[in-house]
């Protein structure tokens, strides 16, 4: 119901922001089509359909407004997730094979500070939630800023992985990265002469079991972010989950290109370390008359598994990978894009992701067109490949003769904006 009423506030002010100085209002409405292909042994398929379709559906109603240096935002989401992959998922999850919290992929607010979500639809098939994405209130001067609410934060110099973006990071193979998901947080920055700037973080957060506000469970986060001799540089250190952290950015400018390099060390809780980095260097050139952007990164995973230890990943990993800090299992990963401007309205995307230690690979291609001002089609495909007892060629289910597998897929994304 708090979600119905805010949508409603929502619908409201859309309908006098011709009147409200100061009053934007936007949104977008996107679905997406899925049609994936698994083996025969792969968990899904045995367990479900070896061909499943899927739907989902995105709607999101913002409104922002501004007077003087003060300002509100409130986004409300509708999102829904149906097919043949969820029937699947439900069955995975009565037989235990699959945690119960995976089962819709839909976000939830078990962990934040306020309840902000409403489940709408959850049938055998279906699922749905509607939510407030965003809710805070902020004040911009010229040197303090200062926003307390739900909203979103990004640090770190990633284009694929990203180990100093500890709050809420996009998975590897995302390609809607419009909207971070956003949490309950306090956050203000104060900028300095120069260009210099601190940062602070408050994210109390809720124990997923006694659903009690915790402080083994919440962030506290500083990042200074400076520049020196033409290197810009960020400086952080968190308390992140009852574990500090230390980390450092750099980013410089390289014959063109941009090289950068992210570091992170935290203290793990059984009282060893976990180191992290990550190198990336990006260019933009013409090729044959046409705009061309690439990449490449290098990512070492502090709690990955190094030798194909899958079946039973050490408990660090299995802790950040439920949070969704870590979407993968290996240690070192090698990631390489590219962005191909066919024409100023048509644009190719392939990408790869190369698992190190297993040798096994994630491919992804996928076309964007903007067929109107504000219509976005991309069409694209997902491939894995490797050997059996690799992380995207198959990890063995223990008690079973199947894999756990990412399947073969390809998709249709038709996005509306408003």
């Amino acid at each position: 119901m708090r979600c119905f009423i805010a949508m409603l506030i929502l619908l409201c002010a859309g309908s006098w922001c011709a009147y409200a100085d100061g009053l934007e209002f936007g949104g977008h409405l996107k679905y997406q089509l899925t049609q994936t292909m698994y083996k025969r042994d792969d968990l899904y398929a045995v367990y479900g359909d070896d061909g499943p379709t899927d739907h989902e559906i995105d709607f999101r109603l913002n409104a922002e407004k501004r007077w003087g240096r003060w300002g509100a935002r409130m986004h409300y989401e509708l999102l829904a997730f149906g097919g043949d992959s969820l029937e699947t998922r439900r069955t995975l999850s009565a037989a235990g094979v699959l945690p119960c919290t995976a089962v819709t992929g839909l976000p939830s607010d078990d962990r934040r500070v306020f309840d902000l979500t409403d489940e709408t639809t959850d049938r055998k098939s279906v699922a749905a939630v509607h939510r407030l994405d965003r809710l805070s209130l902020g004040y911009s001067g010229q040197r303090l800023v200062v926003r307390a609410g739900r909203h979103a934060v990004s640090w770190g110099n990633g284009i694929v992985f990203n180990p100093l973006d500890i709050f809420n990071p996009f998975s590897p193979t995302a390609v809607d990265k419009d909207y971070k998901t956003g949490d309950d947080m306090l956050y203000g920055q104060w900028l300095f002469d120069g260009g210099d700037d601190l940062q602070a973080i408050v994210l109390p957060r809720r124990d997923p079991v006694s659903h009690d506000l915790e402080t083994d469970q919440g962030s506290i986060a500083f990042k200074y972010h400076g520049m020196k001799a033409g290197i810009d540089y960020d400086l952080l250190a968190a308390r992140h989950y009852d574990e500090p952290l230390l980390g450092i950015g750099l980013a410089k400018d390289w014959h063109g290109a941009i090289w950068r390099i992210d570091v992170s060390v935290t203290e793990l809780g059984d009282g060893g370390h976990a180191t992290s980095f990550l190198t990336n260097l990006d260019y933009s050139w013409t090729w044959f008359g046409r705009n061309v952007y690439g990449y490449i990164e290098y990512f070492r995973n502090g709690v990955g598994e190094a030798d194909k230890n899958y079946t039973t990943t050490n408990r660090d990993l299995q802790e950040r990978i439920s949070r969704g800090e870590v979407f993968t299992l290996g240690r070192d990963f090698l990631a390489a894009g590219m962005q191909i401007e066919l024409t100023p309205l048509f644009n190719l995307l392939p990408s790869m992701i190369w698992n190190l230690n297993d040798q096994s690979l994630f491919l992804q291609v996928w076309t964007t067109y903007d067929w109107k001002e504000n219509i976005l089609i991309i069409v694209g495909i997902n491939l894995p490949y490797g050997d059996r007892g690799t992380e995207f060629g198959g990890i063995p289910v223990e008690g079973t003769d199947c894999f756990d597998a990412p399947g073969s897929e390809g998709y249709l994304r038709v996005s509306y904006f408003f």
